[in-house]
C-alpha cells in the first residue's frame, strides 16, 4: 500500500512560496510537528558536536555562562564537553517542542484575530511548524560560521556587532535577531496566512506581529535573568 507523504513538501515548499505551503494545506499536522521537532534537533545536536571540538568556544561559552552561574569552571567545561547523548537528545528534543509548540500558539493567535475563525490550535501549529526547515538551515549555517571564526560572535545576527562574553544578555538577545530565524517566523505566518485563505499582502501584518511578540518574549526572559544576576 502507498503511503501519503504530501505533508513533507511543505517544508520545502516554504523556503520559496511560504503562501502556497499554507494554502496546500496540511492533511498530517502532528506528523509535521513532530518533523519539525526532529529537523531543528539533528541541526543543534550535530552544531553542538561541532562546537565541542573548538576550545575557544568551548572556554568562550563558559565565560557566557559566569553570570548564570557561580563558581563556572571545570564542572561547566565538564559538562560543555562531555555531556552524555542521551541527555543531550532528550534536552534539545524538548526546547525545540516547547519553541514549536509556543510559536504556534502565537499562530493560532493571530489567525483567531485576524479571521475570528475557531481553527483547533494543532492545526495551525502544523503549518508554522514548516517554517522549522528554515530555522534548522539557520542554526547550521550560525554554527559553523561560529566554529570557522572560533567565536559565537560571528553569524548571520545583530549579535556580531558586540562581544558575547563583555555583554552576554544583551548579546542573548541580539543572537536571536537571526537573518534566518526571522525568515523561519515571517515564512510561517505567510504559511498561516494561506492556509486560512487570506490574501499574501496580510502576511507582511501577521509577520511583523510575529516577530515582534517572539523577540519580546524571548527578551523579557533574557531580561529578567540579566535582573535576578545583577
Amino acid at each position: 500500500m502507498s503511503k501519503d507523504y504530501t505533508w513533507l513538501k511543505g517544508f520545502a515548499t516554504i523556503m520559496s512560496k511560504p503562501h502556497q505551503a499554507g494554502l496546500n494545506g496540511n492533511s498530517e499536522p502532528l506528523k509535521s510537528i513532530v518533523f519539525a521537532g526532529m529537523l531543528e534537533t539533528v541541526a543543534t545536536l550535530f552544531i553542538t558536536w561541532l562546537h565541542r571540538k573548538s576550545p575557544a568556544l568551548i572556554d568562550e561559552n563558559i565565560a557566557m555562562m559566569q553570570p548564570w552561574m557561580k563558581n563556572a569552571g571545570a564542572a561547566q567545561k565538564n559538562t560543555l564537553t562531555s555531556l552524555p547523548f542521551d541527555q543531550a537528545l532528550l534536552s534539545t528534543l524538548t526546547i525545540s517542542f516547547i519553541g514549536i509548540l509556543g510559536f504556534g500558539f502565537v499562530m493560532w493567535v493571530i489567525h483567531w484575530a485576524m479571521t475570528k475563525e475557531s481553527k483547533k490550535l494543532y492545526e495551525i501549529t502544523g503549518i508554522s511548524a514548516y517554517g522549522s526547515s528554515i530555522y534548522a538551515i539557520g542554526t547550521l549555517i550560525t554554527g559553523i560560521m561560529s566554529f570557522a571564526f572560533g567565536s559565537l560572535q560571528w553569524g548571520p545576527h545583530l549579535g556580531v556587532f558586540i562581544n558575547p562574553i563583555e555583554h552576554p544578555f544583551l548579546y542573548a538577545i541580539l543572537a536571536r535577531m537571526n537573518i534566518f530565524f526571522l525568515a523561519s517566523y515571517s515564512a510561517s505566518a505567510f504559511a498561516m496566512i494561506g492556509y486560512s485563505h487570506i490574501e499574501p499582502k496580510y502576511g507582511k501584518i501577521a509577520s511583523i506581529i510575529a516577530i515582534l511578540l517572539v523577540l519580546s518574549w524571548f527578551a523579557l526572559f533574557t531580561s529578567i535573568g540579566a535582573l535576578y544576576t545583577s
